[in-house]
């Protein structure tokens, strides 16, 4: 927005966007995003006469009217299951499109350390390979798009990492596709929840680290009935496979064989 503007407004008149005033202003919104708030600048350009239909050109010479800082915290869960999932040997990675100065404010709330920051305009100028190997280290993914989101997550998948990924936008829905587990809450877009394999309706952080543990155990339970059953019955199987190259006949048929 900076780049298309020439003028900014004081007490109603205009004056000019030189570049003392442009690096006060620079300064002013890095001030804002290092506290936490997503910066959104307003600017106008009064045109004579309207037009049915508008070019990128007619988006320059524009007045800087000020700007709209919004908050958005984390939940308060959201440190907590961050931990909870770490103690359970689940890394967890930030994507996100904000820049890189909110990210490491948000994320210093919830416990993730930054020391490792991979930024979009980084991630363009990488292999598959190069990328890979640093998302080893890298914890935090700023100003990424809808596609380096889905990148990023192929280039975890050559690690052979298994990927979860948590979005409620438009802009997660080819991650959302691309994550072994694609995951959204009821409150998201549709796009995002058609993609996702669960839907979580607690809006809290927590059920993930529940879930992983949970799942844990149903897995664990699976595998060790699978063991009972296949020791149980080997006597069994070994028993008619024996018998079948003496016997002319089949000892069991192919439905007590399942039953078994």
């Amino acid at each position: 927005m900076f780049a298309t503007c020439t003028q900014f407004a004081v007490d109603g008149a205009a004056a000019p966007l030189d570049a003392v005033h442009l690096t006060l202003m620079q300064h002013q919104t890095t001030r804002l995003n290092a506290d936490g708030f997503p910066v959104i600048a307003v600017a106008y350009k009064d045109i004579a006469e309207p037009q049915s239909n508008y070019r990128n050109e007619d988006e320059s010479d524009l007045t800087l009217l000020g700007y709209i800082a919004f908050l958005d915290p984390p939940k308060e869960s959201a440190g907590v299951a961050i931990a909870a999932l770490a103690r359970s040997g689940v890394q967890v990675k930030i994507l996100t499109s904000d820049n890189d100065i909110i990210a490491r404010k948000i994320c210093r709330e919830v416990g993730v350390v930054t020391d490792d920051v991979l930024t979009g305009g980084d991630l363009d100028k990488m292999t598959d390979e190069e990328l890979a190997q640093r998302l080893e280290t890298a914890t935090l993914c700023a100003k990424v798009s809808p596609a380096q989101k889905a990148r990023i997550i192929a280039a975890l998948h050559r690690r052979d990492h298994v990927v979860g990924f948590l979005g409620d936008g438009i802009n997660d829905g080819p991650a959302l596709k691309s994550a072994d587990v694609g995951i959204s809450v009821d409150t998201a877009v549709d796009i995002a929840k058609e993609s996702a394999d669960i839907i979580l309706l607690e809006k809290s952080l927590t059920v993930l680290s529940e879930g992983v543990l949970e799942g844990r155990k149903i897995f664990g339970n699976i595998v060790k009935y699978i063991k009972m059953g296949a020791s149980s019955n080997f006597g069994n199987m070994f028993s008619v496979l024996g018998a079948s190259i003496f016997l002319p006949f089949l000892p069991m048929a192919p439905i007590q064989v399942l039953d078994q």
